[in-house]
């Protein structure tokens, strides 16, 4: 862990925030406004003492133990900012199932911090997910009426007319095409993370081939911290789940849910069979 010296900062009881500091990349002067905790070896204890407001963690000091620790139910609650280059992507898989902002640079950390500040003071009493667990429960409600309405739609319009069987291959093929059209047009114009993801494990799960966080962020096809958002945001959400690599505690395997898989079914049999090609 890193060794600040925070003595001698000015802290202004203005923002009373206690930041817990895990890292050596971490901007102090931008953070000197609120009172800064230096991590210590054994986290767990240095959490139950100091009972930070937040953490604050550069995404290369994460290791299996501490994303334990950091996801038990006693410290789950606590907001938690990390700051992700390119190469973190397997740190931050390991902590996907919890609340969390991820930061791409240490210039932005500091607004970061701010928005949890104001919502503390505002009354919250945590920065937990967007989606709790009564609204991802509805979400998934709402696909599932979707999906079925889509089907029956599709079942509707190609009557007598064969299918042809929906395959990884065509997937992949389907990928690639997306792909060729960066030959023609800015990659940022046709950006689609959600869907080029979607697309990347569902001929993975044909395939029955494992799908690291580090992979997956390759096939979104947009910067690293953009696609881990992408990646948080969909297990949020119930479209993603996660589980460790049983060869390496430090490696995550990303796959669709079920109730994903079902809708990806359903709508590459729409996408890749359109009634009359």
């Amino acid at each position: 862990m890193a060794d600040y010296d925070t003595s001698g900062m000015n802290c202004s009881t203005s923002y009373p925030l206690k930041i817990l500091l895990l890292g050596t990349g971490l901007p102090l002067a931008d953070l000197r406004q609120w009172q800064l905790v230096t991590g210590e070896s054994d986290i767990s204890a240095q959490l139950r003492r100091e009972r930070p407001d937040l953490l604050l963690i550069d995404a290369a000091e994460v290791e299996p133990d501490l994303a334990a620790t950091l996801q038990s139910p006693e410290f789950a609650h606590i907001p938690l900012i990390l700051l992700a280059g390119d190469a973190d992507a397997e740190a931050v898989g390991l902590l996907l199932e919890r609340p969390l902002k991820i930061v791409g640079q240490p210039e932005h950390l500091a607004a970061a911090a701010a928005e949890i500040a104001a919502g503390l003071s505002g009354g919250a009493a945590d920065a937990r997910s967007e989606y709790e667990a009564d609204e991802r429960l509805a979400a998934l409600k709402r696909d599932a009426e979707r999906v079925a309405a889509a089907l029956a739609d599709l079942a509707g319009l190609r009557g007598a007319e064969q299918a042809r069987a929906v395959t990884a291959a065509r997937i992949r093929a389907h990928i690639k095409a997306r792909r060729n059209r960066e030959r023609f047009f800015a990659a940022d114009l046709l950006s689609d993370p959600v869907w080029d993801i979607l697309l990347d494990l569902a001929a993975a799960r044909m395939e029955e081939r494992p799908v690291s966080v580090s992979s997956l962020c390759i096939a979104a096809a947009v910067p690293t911290t953009t696609a881990l958002r992408t990646i948080k945001m969909m297990v949020d959400r119930g479209m993603l789940t996660r589980r460790s690599d049983p060869a390496d505690a430090r490696r995550s395997f990303i796959a669709l849910t079920t109730h994903s898989a079902k809708a990806m079914e359903g709508c590459l049999e729409a996408v890749l069979n359109q009634p009359g090609q």
